[in-house]
């Protein structure tokens, strides 16, 4: 008999075939089982990650009852992105989650906070200048442009 959330994943993974034109063009993923993905961005012409491959472990251990958890591989650094790699998105929030968003939307929501950092409330302190965060993420696009890094 199947839980309500493999029920629920069997949904998204039909979503994610049917609709994946619904996805930035730069977003990419891997199923890797039932609960647990690798997200691929590609940075955005013109943004401080151009042409850079950021690679992301999505775990759904939870979901939909529990948000997902996402973790950045390669020690990527960002203003949104706890030093150990851990993603801070309201989004995706304990306390504001809500269980009817879907994959989509999640990976959606990656790419746009990668892309449009909020300053705000930062989970990595050392960036707290927009003009210096620019710069330094410049700087590490050149690293994640290598080949070595792309995975899908």
């Amino acid at each position: 008999m199947f839980k309500f959330s493999d029920k629920r994943m069997e949904y998204e993974e039909q979503m994610l075939e049917e609709n994946q034109d619904e996805l930035p063009p730069n977003v990419q993923y891997k199923r890797i089982d039932r609960y647990n993905y690798v997200l691929q961005i590609r940075g955005e012409k013109g943004s401080a990650h151009e042409d850079a491959y950021i690679i992301a472990d999505v775990s759904l251990q939870g979901f939909p009852v529990e948000a997902p958890s996402i973790n950045f591989r390669n020690n990527f650094q960002h203003v949104n992105i706890f030093p150990m790699g851990k993603l801070c998105l309201y989004l995706i929030n304990k306390e504001t989650w809500i269980s009817s968003t879907s994959l989509i939307d999640v990976f959606s929501g990656v790419n746009q906070v990668i892309h449009h950092p909020t300053f705000n409330d930062p989970a990595n302190s050392s960036f707290k200048e927009p003009d210096v965060y620019e710069k330094d993420m410049k700087e590490q696009a050149k690293k994640f442009r290598d080949e070595k890094y792309k995975i899908i």
